[in-house]
């Protein structure tokens, strides 16, 4: 959406960083400590914020008061407010309070959170005037509910509202805001049948049971008949449903078990004729190669004419792909949107797929696009232009005057300050809110700022942003050298990789915690980690310990020594396993027509978020490793090629992190 500035851009990669928030009275609340320095008082009304519990954030904001973050506890108080409002509260009992809120703290973020979250309140009760005012100066402009209640606004005022179809085609779920906006839509005519049936078959796409049932509500199906659909959709399809709830039944079986969905469509499903049985079938396709089926192809090139979105297009992309099928892979891409053409990996298979045709002029004309980008198409790109990778001039450092820069921003400060007392969602909020703007000379003096301050993290995601004069040895840190290289020597392994990997896995963040357990600069699971003390000899060890730093990097590089051995020497393969554990790996392996490239095996692996962590990681290590040595380094070298094996089982533990901390977080 061209008027959405994505979350990553603003305030990084935080969900899983995030606390989810609990009812109050749901579990009991440990009591508070009778006396709490500032600090630990501050912290506990976060903790009491983020489980929405109003008494215990209370008790602890008491004894915060004067704090240097103070403005978050009115912020905190304000949210709860408007999240749980008192029964007696009448609506809007807070909006004095949260526009002296905002008016008190103007440019900052804090104040442009509470903008936000008063938009959505405004926006469920109907108050249009001042909505308009504060949409107007909202900076962030990341929430798509708010953007669903301002078309909904203009549209209850019969103003043109132009964006409002791209809004309700483009969300995956509708929440208060997009669902209120599509039902107006849905009433005033704004959504025709048709345009209602294109709606149903992307929430089909996406998987989304409430978006699937708003829509089908619209439609006017019978709401028992949907919900069969879903749950029993075999069933439906033996009962001769109408072609909506065939294709509701059809996606859900698919998801589940496309071989099954495919034998239903080739029986015949009499509902399902011409662009219902195209897009019928490419759901088909598209949930094969989720689970790399091997059939895929097959249901691809049945579904080359399915009315579908970017969403199933990417997957029978990689269907193709996977098959080496150069012909079906640029009829694939061609029906995507412009938007998914521009994907560099989309480009890049779309010239390698001219050049195996011989059009090699057009293929290095697409390739030119890429090659500039710092990127693991970028790098393949140069490669195949005859380039190899090597780390751009290093700009000027930055100069005192401009360093001093950054140590005046207030924003900045209270990042540091939210980081000494460990809530880091906060902290990089704070700091990514105060680099809008910003020309590359005041990121790289930002990037060096946050270096210096040992705010590694920061440091990397600032230079990461710079569009023309860049810094590599800010964006490529490599702290902890001396201890890095022995353990890695001990174990063979090239330590451009294991930085490649730390830089994704923690952004180098000592004390780094996952949602799900994994701790350190390796990231390992605290079961993984008794399993290589066992290993080690290690009988005395604790999982604190993997905090301590010569012990994660021990423990890491003996892990990530034991995939790459049990892969038969694949950083690919290995890569994969560190992050999906070693049975996943082999098991896509085997799925494999034939030898492929390991960009095309990296391309094709089914989970979104080990697919761009294994590109991340290896194009990480490329640019360590040109970094280290001096010389220009080949990507396509260190990804080898991957051979078809037949499956079988690890002796390794399952996985090495059971999901990855996001590398912002």
């Amino acid at each position: 959406m061209r008027h959405r500035i994505a979350l990553v851009a603003i305030v990084g990669l935080i969900g899983a960083c995030t606390l989810a928030p609990v009812q109050a009275g749901k579990r009991p609340a440990a009591r508070l400590a009778t006396t709490m320095s500032a600090d630990e008082a501050l912290v506990a009304a976060r903790e009491a914020f983020a489980r929405n519990d109003l008494p215990r954030f209370e008790a602890a904001a008491a004894q915060a008061g004067g704090h240097p973050q103070a403005e978050y506890l009115e912020f905190w108080r304000l949210r709860l407010q408007l999240q749980s409002p008192r029964a007696e509260a009448a609506p809007g009992a807070a909006d004095a309070a949260i526009r002296r809120f905002i008016d008190r703290h103007p440019g900052t973020l804090v104040a442009d959170l509470m903008r936000r979250d008063w938009l959505l309140d405004l926006g469920r009760r109907g108050q249009w005037s001042d909505f308009d005012g504060e949409y107007a100066k909202w900076v962030l402009r990341d929430d798509d509910e708010v953007h669903c209640h301002a078309s909904l606004g203009r549209l209850q005022r019969g103003e043109p509202a132009p964006d409002s179809r791209e809004i309700v085609f483009s969300v995956r779920r509708f929440g208060d805001g997009c669902g209120a906006l599509f039902d107006a839509m849905a009433r005033s005519g704004a959504l025709q049948p048709a345009d209602l049936r294109a709606r149903l078959r992307v929430a089909i796409e996406s998987n989304g049971p409430e978006t699937i049932r708003r829509t089908a509500a619209a439609l006017g199906l019978d709401a028992a008949a949907v919900e069969t659909a879903l749950s029993k959709p075999s069933r439906t399809l033996a009962r001769a449903p109408g072609s909506e709830i065939a294709l509701i039944a059809l996606g859900r079986l698919a998801r589940n078990d496309p071989a099954a969905a495919a034998q239903k469509l080739q029986a015949g499903v009499a509902e399902l004729r011409g662009e219902d049985l195209d897009f019928a079938w490419s759901q088909v396709a598209a949930a094969g190669m989720r689970r790399l089926a091997p059939e895929s192809l097959d249901w691809t090139r049945l579904a080359l004419k399915a009315p579908a979105t970017d969403e199933t297009w990417t997957w029978l992309a990689r269907a193709a792909l996977r098959a080496q099928d150069w012909t079906t892979l640029r009829t694939v891409v061609a029906r995507m949107s412009e938007a998914g053409r521009r994907d560099p990996a989309w480009i890049y298979w779309t010239a390698r797929a001219m050049r195996e045709a011989g059009e090699s002029a057009g293929a290095e004309a697409l390739l030119r696009t890429l090659a500039g980008q710092f990127s693991f198409y970028g790098q393949l790109a140069a490669e195949d232009l005859g380039r190899l990778t090597s780390p751009p001039p290093r700009a000027t450092p930055p100069t005192e005057d401009e360093l001093a820069e950054p140590a005046r921003n207030a924003g900045f400060a209270r990042a540091l300050e939210f980081y000494r007392l460990g809530l880091r969602l906060e902290g990089n909020r704070e700091w990514n809110f105060q680099l809008r703007g910003m020309n590359d000379r005041q990121l790289l003096a930002a990037a060096e700022w946050a270096c210096q301050r040992k705010v590694l993290d920061r440091c990397v995601n600032t230079a990461d942003r710079t569009e023309a004069e860049h810094d590599f040895r800010l964006r490529f840190v490599s702290p902890y050298l001396d201890e890095l290289e022995p353990v890695a020597a001990e174990r063979g392994l090239d330590p451009a990789w294991v930085y490649g990997l730390i830089r994704q896995e923690s952004r180098f963040i000592m004390d780094a915690r996952s949602w799900a357990g994994a701790q350190g600069l390796m990231q390992i699971m605290p079961a993984t980690a008794r399993w290589i003390a066992r290993k080690l000899g290690e009988r005395d060890f604790r999982v604190e310990q993997l905090h301590d730093l010569p012990t994660n990097l021990r423990f890491g590089t003996f892990y990530l020594r034991s995939v790459l051995d049990d892969l038969e020497g694949s950083p690919v393969l290995a890569s994969a396993a560190y992050n999906a554990g070693p049975g996943r790996p082999r098991s896509w392996r085997a799925t494999l027509p034939r030898p492929v490239e390991g960009a095309i095996f990296a391309e094709i692996i089914p989970f979104n978020e080990t697919r761009d962590y294994v590109k991340k990681v290896l194009s990480n290590a490329v640019f360590y490793a040109a970094l280290f040595s001096g010389e220009p380094q080949s990507l396509k070298a260190r990804l080898g090629l991957v051979a078809p094996q037949p499956a079988s089982p690890s002796e390794l533990p399952d996985r090495a992190r059971t999901w990855p901390m996001r590398a912002s977080c």
